[in-house]
């Protein structure tokens, strides 16, 4: 899910804090789309949060499989993020931990532990873009974007299940990856991605977020129930937020690569 906000680097934690992570830049015009997501990106996220999450993977003919795992963020006052993941069901994935660290200077890594091997291996660049658990997330989904390498555009106001929002549209500088353009309804009144449109080189709607519950917790905008559509295979995937937690005083320590299988 990338999906986040911010103003220093970090993770889709995405969900919960929005559509995807940007770094700082010069400011524009007030009601610009840069604007937007500037004060989309400024909003309260507090420094660590922990959640449980129920995952459905829903196949084109019907079929759900779903899993559980808990999710932790943490955000350090160096500007390094990170967010860590471990399964707890079924019993085929139970044990499994995947981490994704960035330090404030943008440098990234990505390390997933599999009770099989006993080991934490990489992911390497080569496998970003493939499913995350066999979801319509890819391990991708999980990193941060820097606002220096999109442009963006306001398209107006659009209302969405009652609530009024800003559309923005992103489109990417560089044009080798799959995506040629992000259209974004930002909420007015909590700031959160509510919907985000992925088109390919072609111009093709082939993704599609929406989150269709958020609530006020601990004082901060958050999502609680949403979807990533997959208009290529027929498929999607939920997620659903529950127990969240947030400035609980999660430890550095918990999201090291030798932390994964314990």
């Amino acid at each position: 899910m990338n999906f986040c906000i911010r103003n220093q680097r970090t993770t889709i934690a995405l969900i919960l804090a929005g559509l995807f992570s940007i770094g700082a830049a010069a400011a524009q015009t007030a009601n610009s789309g840069y604007d937007i997501m500037k004060r989309a990106n400024d909003r309260p996220t507090g420094n660590d949060m922990t959640a449980n999450v129920l995952m459905k993977i829903i196949s084109k003919s019907g079929t759900v499989k779903t899993r559980e795992f808990t999710m932790y963020q943490l955000h350090q006052k160096d500007g390094s993020s990170s967010i860590l993941i471990k399964f707890l069901q079924p019993a085929d994935v139970k044990g499994t931990s995947f981490l994704n660290t960035e330090t404030s200077k943008g440098e990234k890594s990505q390390f997933i532990y599999l009770p099989s091997l006993k080991k934490a291996t990489r992911i390497s660049a080569s496998d970003k873009n493939k499913p995350f658990m066999g979801s319509d997330l890819t391990y991708d989904d999980f990193g941060s974007r820097n606002i220096e390498d999109y442009t963006f555009t306001m398209l107006g106001e659009e209302s969405l299940a009652g609530r009024v929002c800003w559309k923005v549209e992103s489109i990417p500088k560089d044009k080798s990856g799959g995506t040629s353009r992000i259209v974004s309804l930002v909420d007015k009144e909590s700031l959160l991605i509510v919907k985000a449109d992925f088109y390919d080189k072609s111009g093709t709607l082939y993704k599609q977020m929406t989150a269709s519950q958020s609530a006020k917790i601990s004082g901060i905008w958050t999502m609680v129930d949403l979807e990533m559509k997959n208009l290529a295979t027929g498929g999607a995937t939920s997620l659903h937020f529950d127990a969240v937690k947030y400035d609980t005083g999660l430890s550095p320590a918990l999201f090291s690569r030798e932390s994964l299988g314990k």
